[in-house]
């Protein structure tokens, strides 16, 4: 599937920096705030401090601009808010106890009602 640029640069940058399971999601017909949810695993909570400035020094050489960056290493969830495209970067841990694919099919199911 073809993605936006932005799309494109959180997993590049993502899948370079050795994140597991970068998954794509298209949120555009159920949250107003964004078209995309990129979600991806990090191997420690060091990891997610590191990944968030990677991915803001790629979005900027890139001419976008990080809204803001939410969530510390020792939360285990940082979330990187481009606009249009909202990364959530998680420890296995955390991702697992989240479960944010879940919530987002849920989300869907609720929605085609």
């Amino acid at each position: 599937m073809a993605y936006p640029k932005e799309v494109n640069i959180a997993k590049k940058t993502l899948t370079d920096k050795g994140a597991e399971d970068v998954e794509v999601i298209n949120v555009a017909n159920i949250t107003p705030f964004a078209d995309y949810y990129v979600i991806a695993t990090c191997p420690s909570e060091r990891a997610l401090g590191g990944w968030s400035d990677a991915l803001d020094e790629e979005y900027a050489k890139a001419g976008f601009e990080i809204k803001s960056i939410t969530g510390t290493p020792e939360s285990q969830w940082v979330i990187v808010d481009e606009g249009s495209v909202i990364i959530h970067l998680f420890t296995e841990y955390k991702r697992r106890e989240i479960d944010l694919q879940a919530v987002v099919a849920h989300s869907e199911s609720k929605k085609s009602r």
